[in-house]
């Protein structure tokens, strides 16, 4: 890992019993991380090494799929020292997608979880090495696995490895089943760090809380700045509201890692409706917001909330890194996302790719030392011509370099995430009741963008929402499953014959009795 020295480092230091890693109120000091780390770095190095054109020769690639794990820092930590490289999956993703990444990633090592035994079977298949992690009283396999090297010196095995080395396999939504995999230099995130510490005002003092999935990146990236700076790591197995507002009463969170739609809920959870009066929690000194635009309705709420925190939240894309911070206030315009990040240059281009003057909307195009260096398979929106790197998304520059995101081509973001309708499309027609799906988004106040279906087929006759609901959960994971399903006699078509998409979502958003919402009730 780009940090995984410093790790060594800081548990070698006078912070060495300190807490590094608490997830459920779990504790891992820098010392014990640093222990385990160098165990697994240390027994990654006897695994046979699959030869990929990728990587370098002999770099063994470790797949963690435990989620939000206590054990999760240590597999991370040591996956990536030296010349090793890490691939999270998302434990939300179904079977049959976890399924074809592993056929295509081929992992030398894969670290699951107690209890995922469809996985486990799907590694069995497929020849992949597989250990469970019990992280409990009854170690599994890969605590009895890493516990026989311990001994291994942090020093001789938390090593810093090549700037121009893959360290990290990260996935985003594609347009079909299979999400994309990229991957990542160490010096793309040394950098990255580097100024973040100036942007963030990270320092050791600052333990930071990150309720969301290590699988996806705010929550990644956030543990990240905590091992390279030496504070303390607070994480859940699973988001909770009530969980979170526990833990800053208790702990002694300065900073706090969430995108806008856990900020919504920690309020509503905040506010004393049910519970006596409203609370307020002056220990945060900082709130970091990414995955979506922060609304400006939720500043004053989180300003009652959290009266001493400044608020900052940050644009980029997995494939791209950091492209702007800001510090959002009541003044600020509704797409403003800030001003570049450091390091990072913004251009806006045309269709045809010539830069446009300020003011003017066009493809919004960065050049920067912290893009991804590819993919490993997929075809998605990031592409890169003469230094400049794209992922498709829609704005605009003020005069005085302000971006305002106007869209994000055929992207949606609900609750954070980044979901692709085609993809949902795509597998909602692979369902035996459904033959034609379209899948759009309205406005919710919970999720800034909840995802719709319309559908139709000859077996939707009786279809309930909660038994598509039901259908969905095989081959989709939870936050790309729509939250409303509506049905319909006839499709409007475009003069080519096409489904007339925009007729589709203004029926939606107006209501029109042409669109049917499936019923409520018991599974059809």
């Amino acid at each position: 890992m780009p940090v995984a020295h410093r790790v060594a480092r800081t548990a070698a230091g006078p912070r060495q019993e300190e807490p590094a890693f608490v997830l459920d109120g779990r504790v891992l000091t820098h010392r014990q991380l640093a222990d385990r780390g160098a165990a697994v770095a240390a027994g990654l190095r006897t695994v046979p090494a699959c030869r990929r054109e990728w990587l370098p020769v002999g770099a063994r690639l470790l797949a963690i799929g435990t989620g939000n794990h206590p054990v999760f820092a240590e597999l991370f930590t040591g996956a990536t020292a030296g010349d090793g490289v890490c691939a999270v999956l998302d434990p939300q993703w179904g079977t049959e997608q976890t399924a074809a990444v592993l056929d295509r990633l081929r992992p030398d090592l894969l670290v699951l979880a107690a209890g995922q035994d469809a996985l486990h079977a799907v590694a069995d298949r497929l020849g992949i090495r597989t250990l469970t992690a019990d992280g409990d009283t009854t170690p599994g396999t890969y605590e009895r696995w890493r516990d026989g090297w311990s001994g291994a010196a942090p020093a001789d095995h938390l090593l810093p490895g090549d700037d121009a080395a893959p360290f990290f396999v990260g996935f985003t939504s594609g347009t079909s089943g299979l999400p994309h995999a990229f991957h990542r230099t160490r010096g793309s995130w040394r950098i990255s760090l580097s100024a973040g510490r100036r942007v963030w005002g990270l320092d050791a003092e600052q333990s930071t809380l990150a309720p969301g999935p290590l699988a996806h990146g705010l929550s990644l990236y956030a543990l990240a700045e905590c091992l390279e700076s030496g504070a303390a790591f607070h994480g859940l197995s699973r988001f909770d509201a009530g969980a979170v507002l526990r833990l800053l009463a208790a702990a002694s969170v300065r900073r706090l890692i969430v995108v806008p739609t856990m900020l919504s809920a920690l309020c509503a959870a905040g506010d004393g409706a049910a519970d006596g009066p409203a609370r307020r929690f002056t220990g945060v000194k900082a709130v970091v917001s990414g995955g979506a635009k922060l609304p400006p309705r939720l500043l004053a709420p989180v300003g009652a909330l959290l009266p001493e925190a400044r608020i900052r939240e940050y644009y980029g894309a997995s494939e791209l890194g950091f492209v702007t911070v800001g510090s959002p206030g009541p003044a600020t315009a509704a797409r403003d996302v800030g001003t570049a990040f450091p390091s990072v240059t913004l251009e806006i281009r045309d269709a045809e790719g010539v830069p446009v003057p300020r003011g003017a909307t066009g493809m919004v195009h960065v050049r920067s030392p912290l893009v991804c260096d590819g993919y490993v398979w997929g075809e998605g929106g990031f592409r890169t011509e003469g230094g400049w790197s794209t992922v498709g998304d829609i704005g605009r520059l003020t005069e005085d370099g302000r971006l305002h995101l106007v869209g994000r081509g055929g992207m949606v973001i609900s609750g954070g995430l980044n979901v692709y309708p085609s993809e949902v499309e795509n597998a909602l027609v692979r369902l035996a009741r459904i033959d034609t799906a379209v899948v759009t988004s309205v406005p919710d106040d919970h999720l800034g963008q909840a995802l719709v279906a319309v559908v139709s087929g000859p077996g939707t006759d009786g279809l309930s929402q909660d038994a598509v609901r039901e259908l969905c959960g095989a081959v989709l994971p939870r936050y790309m499953v729509p939250r409303r399903f509506f049905t319909l006699a006839t499709w409007p078509l475009t003069s080519s014959g096409k489904i007339a998409r925009s007729r589709i979502e203004e029926w939606i958003a107006h209501d029109d009795a042409r669109i049917v919402p499936l019923p409520d009730g018991p599974r059809g």
